[in-house]
This record gives C-alpha cells, sequence and structure tokens, in this order.
C-alpha cells in the first residue's frame, strides 16, 4: 500500500555477525583444527563405545535424561583414567625418586 520496502533483520544478527568475524581469524583456525582430536572424538566414542548411535526413547525429555546419563557416565570414566594415571605417577616418584638422589650414576 504504502510503496516503502521494509529490510526485517533478526535482533541477534549482530552477534552472528561477531561470530563470523571471530570464525576467520588465525587463533579460530588453529583450535578447530583441534577439534577433530576433542570434540569429533568424544562424539565417534559414544556411538561406537556406548550404543548412542541408536535411541531406545522417544520423546525429547526422555532421550536428553539418557543422553545426559551416558555422557555424565562417559565424563566419570575419563575422571577415573585421569586420577589413576595421576596417582600412579605419584607411586612411581616416590618409590624411586629417592633413588636419584642418592646415587650419583643417576645424577
Amino acid at each position: 500500500k504504502d510503496c516503502v520496502k521494509t529490510v526485517q533483520r533478526h535482533i541477534w544478527k549482530d552477534y552472528e555477525d561477531l561470530a563470523d568475524d571471530a570464525r576467520y581469524t588465525p587463533e579460530y583456525r588453529r583450535l578447530y583444527k583441534r577439534r577433530k582430536e576433542t570434540i569429533e572424538r568424544v562424539f565417534a566414542d559414544a556411538k561406537e563405545k556406548h550404543a548412542m548411535r541408536y535411541t531406545q526413547y522417544r520423546g525429547l525429555a526422555q532421550v536428553s535424561n539418557w543422553v545426559k546419563l551416558k555422557f555424565a557416565a562417559m565424563n566419570l570414566k575419563k575422571l577415573a583414567s585421569w586420577l589413576w594415571k595421576e596417582q600412579f605417577t605419584s607411586l612411581f616418584m616416590l618409590l624411586f625418586w629417592p633413588q636419584y638422589d642418592t646415587d650419583p650414576a643417576y645424577a
């Protein structure tokens, strides 16, 4: 009627533009190359080792709870592995460190 064109823009479009600008920085490119070693590996392990390729549940709430439980279990396994390695290295140092101090052959 009024022969006026309006351009509608989403309220968060400015933030999306900022994210796009940051995506092309050299620092982000280095981080993105590590994605396949970190994030994608977690999802691959979830699919292969924790039966997350398919779900047995229906509905967003049930599937969300199931996924949260699976990832909590994966995080607990990772935490236990880190703690085990930390205890093993501290035990190793406790057993063998005095030998390095007293024996001049190890100096």
